[in-house]
């Protein structure tokens, strides 16, 4: 009898044994592959977030000090005494703490080395919180120069009231409790991000000096900003005179109750905006935060998550410190001035951001964070292009 085609057992057997080892191998290099995609993903999820953190920041410390004196901006002070709030340190009048109470001008850039919350991190295989080390916290300050009316005039083109080539009759009250804008010399815009809102910082400017007042209502109607006491940052009804509109009058009597005259002031829009890591809103991915003026009227916007140190340090030129104060780094890269030397002096910031990934990579071995950091230097343009040399009476400095 004639065997019927078919293969033997030995043969079956031999067959399965290669396809389960091209199947083992397939598959094997699938999972890898699956791995390998996963990491990469992460590591660019964890490098993208790096990058939009760090764009923000350098944006807004290449514009440091753009418009505004290079002193900085006088701050209301009674004996030397200040209790100006500082954002980044609490999201409420309550929990935000002071800027240095010994301070009476409120410099251009503010260093916060270590004062900001501790960054958390997690255990990649329990899940369980870490805290790392205080985070800084960094304060900038610049000026409006984008807001055109329709005239193509800025806020501060023109003082409130002027006479002449171009006549204006605006209002200011004696005490700094209002001003209303006349819209021949200033049209107020009605929509969009130029739009004057509750919590905007205005700068008051006139031959006796500067002061800076918190925006506590807007009226488009009337073009009328009205500034009332105990508002969050401590700015207006201080009852002090330095640094403050009152201040800034030419006083006959009692420098607490004016009855002098406030010589025209300009105005201007100024921004403060504060950089800090929010590791309490969400602990398990705490958020690089950019905070425009104060929390209690704008709400924050955090750029980057999953950050777990924030670090700032500064160039200090002429120093007067002892180098040696300074440490190994120098003040060349100082994590703030040391008296006597003062934050007037800074002219680049050194920024260390890092962050890992938003999620575990999860090999064969052991679950895992991807980890990575960036790191730059920006240099302050509208600090750092002085002139550096002394020269004779008459004759030009040397840019």
């Amino acid at each position: 009898m004639k065997r019927g085609n078919g293969f033997s057992l030995l043969e079956l057997m031999v067959s399965l044994a290669i396809l389960l080892t091209v199947a083992g191998a397939a598959i094997t290099a699938l999972v890898q592959a699956e791995h390998v995609t996963q990491g990469i993903g992460l590591l660019a999820n964890t490098q993208e977030n790096l990058r939009a953190g760090m764009n923000f920041m350098v944006r807004d410390l290449a514009q440091a000090g753009a418009g505004l004196p290079q002193a900085g901006i006088p701050i209301p002070t009674n004996g030397g005494a200040s209790d100006l709030k500082r954002p980044g340190t609490g999201t409420t009048a309550a929990t935000m703490t002071a800027f240095p109470t010994t301070w009476t001008t409120l410099p251009l850039v503010s260093p916060g080395s270590q004062i900001g919350q501790a960054a958390t991190t997690m255990n990649p295989t329990t899940g369980a919180l870490l805290t790392g080390v205080n985070t800084d916290i960094i304060n900038v300050l610049y000026a409006d120069t984008s807001t055109l009316d329709a005239n193509a005039h800025y806020l501060n083109s023109f003082p409130v009231v002027a006479t002449g080539s171009q006549t204006c009759n605006g209002t200011f009250a004696a005490n700094g409790s209002s001003v209303k804008i006349d819209p021949n010399c200033f049209t107020f815009p009605t929509g969009g991000p130029s739009q004057f809102v509750v919590g905007d910082l205005i700068m008051f400017t006139n031959a006796n000096g500067t002061a800076l007042e918190y925006v506590t209502g807007v009226s488009n109607a009337t073009q009328t900003f009205t500034f009332a006491a105990g508002d969050p940052a401590g700015l207006n009804g201080t009852g002090f005179t330095n640094g403050t509109v009152v201040g800034m009058q030419n006083l006959s009597g009692t420098p607490l109750v004016p009855n002098g005259t406030l010589p025209t002031p300009t105005i201007e829009r100024v921004y403060m905006i504060t950089y800090y890591v929010d590791a309490t809103t969400n602990p398990q991915s705490p958020q690089l935060v950019r905070q425009v003026n104060y929390p209690v009227a704008t709400a924050s916007q955090p750029v980057a998550d999953a950050v777990e140190d924030l670090g700032f340090t500064y160039d200090i030129v002429s120093p007067q410190a002892p180098l040696a104060s300074y440490g190994t780094n120098g003040p060349g890269d100082a994590p703030a001035p040391l008296s006597p030397d003062t934050p007037t002096q800074i002219r680049a910031v050194n920024v260390f951001l890092a962050a890992r990934s938003e999620t575990t990579y999860n090999p064969a071995s052991s679950a895992q964070f991807f980890r990575n950091n960036l790191t730059t230097q920006v240099c302050l343009r509208a600090l750092a292009f002085q002139a550096p040399f002394s020269t004779s009476a008459g004759v030009p400095p040397v840019p």
